[in-house]
């Protein structure tokens, strides 16, 4: 989903939920209305879910149905009318039963409701019932189908029965209490309603809060891919901004050093090195490629100068170069760094092996009469590239080789290890 999409969504989902709810509380209904008449198929009930025997006189009227009842003391006796409906209803489709009475009776009396399904072989299915405590006179009375319940009798009659229990009801019946003493009961029937919502408000609810939940999963799963493209377009941009940086960098270099070699020992100078450095860079933060460099120089050099001239100094200069560039593999490069320094690059190369050849180059150079005057030694600092920036990477080999010389020189001192770090920060 884009942005303009959402833009037309979330409002339209905002609309919708607030009609839908607003419906829910005012509108919505769904009734069904039984109006007495004498074409209403209602009847004298002669037995009793229960198995009860009862009695009584119905009598059917234009917009009624009337029952009267007479018992004598602790005789129990009960009358009953019922109701059978048009088509089953079924009762999940309401959430409020309504029943309009006329009450007449010469002491108070309760009043059962019972709601069930009634088939063509006199079996009973889905019995709930409700009692009533009715006012004289003629009212109305109102009931959540949750108050009704299944009697305790009916759940143990049917506790062995496999089948579930169905939720339509074809029946109603309305039987009188179980006050003993002496009584006559006049009870007229006038209307019995069931009405609720289309929608029940817990289903309604639930359904918007879902499709508010799985809307907004949705959204975040496209807003989340969003910012992963967003970040793979900036990791690129990023690499492409430390290439430009290395370019700048080696190019300040040009500057200062125009020739590529230097003219005493043929070496590269630091200008020679330039595009050498550029590729490991750029290699480096393309394929973490690591690579090492070995800077030394010589031990002592000022003396062998103040001592035996420069022209001396500059022999052991060619020497040593001379002498490492027969030493070193194909695709390494060596430099003269300035004075007495010197720069070995060597390429896809680890720390680990870029001390071994320093070690080797030292052992070499001090074996190897380079002056006729005096022993040659010299002092090496070893680093592995860690990150895009070519200035770190050589102080770092500058400190190891200072902590060599501090050392007491004639030595390889390897730089600490770094995280490396693929990209610098812009």
């Amino acid at each position: 989903m884009n942005p303009l999409q959402r833009y037309v969504y979330y409002p339209l989902l905002v609309l919708i939920s607030l009609t839908l709810v607003v419906w829910q509380n005012l509108g919505m209904e769904r009734r069904l209305t039984l109006q007495l008449n004498k074409d209403s198929d209602i009847y004298l009930n002669k037995q009793l879910i229960n198995g009860q025997k009862s009695s009584g006189l119905l009598l059917k009227q234009q917009d009624k149905a009337t029952l009267f009842c007479s018992s004598q003391v602790q005789s129990n006796t009960k009358c009953a009318l019922s109701l059978k409906f048009n088509q089953a209803v079924k009762l999940s489709d309401y959430q409020q039963f309504s029943i309009e009475l006329r009450f007449s009776s010469s002491t108070r009396d309760t009043v059962l409701l019972q709601l069930y399904q009634q088939t063509a072989a006199a079996s009973y299915h889905s019995l709930q019932q409700q009692n009533l405590l009715p006012q004289q006179g003629r009212a109305n009375y109102h009931f959540s189908l949750m108050e009704f319940y299944q009697p305790s009798w009916w759940q143990l009659l049917t506790a062995d029965i496999a089948a579930p229990q169905q939720d339509t009801i074809n029946h109603f019946s309305l039987i009188t209490g179980d006050n003993q003493h002496t009584k006559n009961i006049e009870l007229s029937l006038h209307r019995i309603e069931l009405y609720g919502k289309i929608i029940a408000a817990k289903d309604l609810y639930l359904s918007l809060l879902s499709i508010w939940l799985l809307s907004l999963t949705v959204s975040y799963f496209n807003l989340n891919r969003g910012l992963k493209e967003q970040h793979q377009q900036s990791h690129k941009h990023a690499l492409e901004l430390n290439k430009m940086n290395s370019y700048l960098s080696i190019e300040r270099d040009n500057y200062e050093f125009m020739a590529k070699t230097d003219p005493l020992t043929s070496c590269f100078n630091r200008a020679g090195l330039r595009n050498v450095f550029s590729d490991i860079i750029i290699e480096y933060i393309e394929t973490n490629m690591p690579s090492s460099i070995v800077l030394f120089d010589i031990d002592h050099f000022k003396k062998i100068n103040d001592n035996y001239g420069h022209d001396e100094g500059d022999k052991v200069l060619i020497n040593i170069a001379n002498l490492v560039r027969q030493q070193i593999r194909e695709g390494d490069y060596l430099a003269r760094w300035g004075g007495e320094e010197f720069l070995v690059v060597c390429t896809h190369t680890r720390q680990g092996g870029a001390a071994a050849l320093a070690e080797h180059l030292r052992q070499a150079i001090e074996q190897t009469m380079l002056s006729q005057h005096c022993r040659i030694t010299s002092s090496f600092g070893v680093a592995e590239i860690s990150s895009g920036f070519l200035e770190q990477w050589i102080k770092r080999a500058d400190e190891a080789l200072y902590q060599a010389k501090q050392n007491g020189r004639n030595q390889v001192v390897s730089a600490a290890k770094e995280i490396n770090k693929a990209i610098p920060p812009a």
